[in-house]
């Protein structure tokens, strides 16, 4: 106990004002040594609280986060929450003082500031009251990763802002603002300096007990509760185990008392950091993308600060770019064929930014600057001195030839010329250029504004130069790179083919196609695989087919089935035909099921089903792994979650191989090789599953 006096005594400073008001914040040199060790510094601050409060001339408290620095440190936190020696006992005694805390009769206060999530943030909600200074940002990210927000922060946020408010807060890895925070009552008052916090609560304190009268547990709605739980499992399709876990938290907390509810909660924290999905989606989705957002060391040394960027091609896809390259206060020509076009692609980027000022997400005056950064032209001089120009026409070589041939001239000398391609050649693509190390592929994914990821393609001839410049110039956009090698279709193209493909040869074998649709979505996919095809349109997929060099047997006969269905009249949505038909009038689709096929003899189990989309995906990635389109597994991961809607529970396409496990993967693959030439297993994978290799071992790769 000695020991845990020293600490707590070294962790913290304490100020009184001489009204009555003690305040409580960390030392910066204590904190940084105890950060490794978040529960003895949560367990040491409810001891200075309960000490503090103790003293008689002690009428309140205003304490700061226990914890400096921003950034959730998930590692350790592991690392704590499964090596600890009875953490989740300790756990909850932390709630159960935490709790007499709350109730003792004097306002503690908890001030928040600056960028509050975790286990900073669950520390404020055991206060009374809690003050906000302007610019904070309270957040909520662990169910991204396959957690929920502990600590207290489920049980207590549901009780004091109310359940059906509390569960989009705590499910969707939200973050809010002050003034949000203020309006649903998780903070009780706005300070523009920590001074007018401590007058703020020093009023607070004055009132005594009136200060307190009425802070009772939010009236519940059982039905809002239950309202708000099937949206978010209608989403999640009940695929991330934090999320199940917070909602049956939620749904506790509104009929145990408080102190039963904090009990399940730590008991839930512990199932949920066991889970297998944890890991591996921290791994992607949190340090495998925070990795790829940072800018690298060489983007400061480069000679190369983009100012000015040409878009050539105003449609969606070329409108989504030039309206982040303006949000990101480049100079960007939009340039099309005709001005109409231009102008209209141009209106892409209006809408879309009026959509953020309603949303109070931008201002006014902000969208005005952004819209005057966009000029659309048909003049291919307005893009002369261009720092960057990216292509976006048509998926046509001889087309992107002959804008490439036309706007090179206009490229500042030491600038980086891009295609937008989704799946042609980029070495093929750069032989019209005089610098073909000055050509890469730059593969943006629609919307563009919501969709973060960016394939960056390096061709045969593509130096580190012109790498380190796309990647700066990606960074400035805010966006997500992954950067794989040149091949057909690349990585993306390449594996959501597969996706697709797999979805036509089931339908080919019988199976009928709303069991195929039915059971990606049980799978957790961003969308179902022949919907997507209506999206995409069949006559487009077989252009995409066309580019192939060689399609094997398997492939040739979805190819030749698509092309029937066009033939027959049903090649996608737009027609009002496809793989579902679509009433015009209602608006409503209905899957159709081809009466020419024959339905299977033996119908497979639907697991199986899944297993088929989610193998084929995956063993298609280790194939790039293999032939050295992807340089590393994570890479494959982000592209997969971010790019193609893989299940993010798996933490992507590698992740997926390691949870199943090598062993059981290539049995199960194998046993499907008579579906297609899409099955064969490369030898190398099989000499990884002898020497029981794994992608990951924790967070880290092998």
């Amino acid at each position: 106990m000695e020991n845990f006096r020293d600490k707590q005594e070294q962790h913290f400073d304490t100020i009184r004002n001489g009204m009555g008001l003690v305040t409580i914040a960390p030392r910066p040199a204590a904190t940084q040594s105890t950060e490794g060790d978040i529960l003895l510094t949560l367990e040491s601050l409810v001891h200075q609280l309960e000490s503090t409060l103790k003293e008689v001339d002690c009428s309140g408290i205003l304490y700061h986060r226990p914890f400096l620095s921003n950034e959730p440190d998930y590692r350790t936190l592991f690392t704590e929450v499964t090596g600890t020696t009875d953490f989740e006992g300790r756990l909850a005694g932390l709630f159960e003082r935490a709790l007499a805390i709350k109730r003792q009769g004097k306002p503690v206060i908890g001030l928040l500031k600056g960028s509050c999530s975790g286990t900073a943030l669950a520390a404020m909600l055991w206060a009374t009251h809690r003050i906000a200074l302007k610019g904070t940002s309270l957040s909520f990210p662990e169910a991204n990763y396959g957690l929920f927000p502990g600590f207290g922060t489920t049980v207590f946020t549901s009780t004091i802002i109310g359940s059906d408010k509390a569960i989009p807060l705590l499910t969707q890895g939200r973050a809010i603002g002050e003034g949000a925070a203020l309006e649903i009552g998780l903070v009780d008052a706005i300070a523009a300096s920590p001074e007018a916090a401590a007058l703020r609560a020093t009023e607070i304190i004055n009132q005594g007990a009136k200060s307190l009268a009425g802070r009772q547990p939010t009236h519940f709605d059982e039905q809002a509760l239950e309202t708000a739980a099937a949206a978010v499992t209608k989403k999640t399709r009940g695929l991330n185990t934090g999320i199940n876990l917070c909602l049956d938290i939620i749904r506790q907390t509104q009929l145990l008392p408080i102190s039963t509810a904090l009990q399940l909660e730590a008991q839930h924290y512990l199932k949920a950091w066991q889970s297998p999905i944890v890991v591996p989606m921290l791994r992607t989705q949190y340090y495998g993308v925070r990795a790829a957002k940072k800018p690298n060391e060489t983007d400061n040394s480069l000679a190369y600060n983009p100012q000015k960027i040409g878009v050539l091609g105003a449609g969606m896809m070329g409108s989504g770019i030039a309206f982040e390259a303006a949000r990101a206060g480049l100079e960007v020509v939009l340039k099309d064929v005709d001005i109409a076009q231009a102008i209209r692609g141009k209106g892409h980027a209006e809408q879309i930014s009026g959509k953020l000022v309603e949303q109070g997400r931008l201002s006014a005056d902000k969208r005005e600057q952004l819209l005057s950064r966009i000029l659309p032209s048909e003049e291919i001089e307005d893009l002369a001195g261009s720092d960057l120009i990216i292509e976006a026409v048509f998926e046509d070589k001889e087309l992107k030839a002959k804008v490439t041939r036309e706007s090179l001239p206009y490229l500042q000398q030491n600038g980086v010329y891009a295609s937008n391609t989704t799946s042609l050649p980029i070495t093929e693509l750069a032989t019209v250029s005089a610098h073909p190390e000055t050509f890469i592929g730059m593969h943006f994914f629609s919307p563009v504004d919501r969709m973060a990821l960016v394939e960056v393609i390096r061709g045969e001839k593509t130096d580190e130069k012109t790498l380190q410049k796309t990647l700066k110039i990606i960074h400035l956009l805010g966006k997500i790179p992954i950067v794989v090698n040149d091949g057909p279709a690349f990585f993306t193209s390449r594996i959501f083919f597969h996706y697709l493909l797999e979805a036509i040869t089931m339908v080919l074998e019988g199976i009928p196609a709303a069991w195929i649709e039915e059971e990606a979505y049980a799978a957790g996919f961003g969308a179902s695989p022949l919907a997507v095809l209506d999206e995409i349109s069949l006559p487009l997929m077989t252009h995409v087919y066309d580019q192939l060099p060689v399609l094997h047997s398997s492939q040739q006969r979805c190819y030749d089935y698509l092309h029937a269905l066009i033939e027959a009249g049903r090649p996608g949505r737009k027609s009002g035909k496809g793989f579902y038909d679509y009433n015009s009038n209602t608006g409503k689709k209905t899957i159709w099921q081809d009466p020419r096929i024959k339905p299977a003899e033996s119908m497979p189990a639907r697991e199986v089903i899944r297993q088929r989309l989610l193998h084929v995906v995956a063993l298609d990635s280790y194939r790039c792994l293999d032939e050295g389109i992807l340089n590393r597994a994570i890479d494959g991961d982000i592209g997969s979650v971010l790019g193609i809607g893989y299940p993010a529970h798996t933490g992507g396409v590698f992740g997926h191989i390691d949870q199943v496990g090598l062993r059981r993967f290539l049995r199960e693959c194998t046993a499907f090789r008579a579906h297609g030439e899409q099955w064969e297993i490369p030898t190398s994978l099989i000499v990884r599953m002898d020497r029981d290799l794994s992608f990951y071992s924790g967070f880290e790769a092998n």
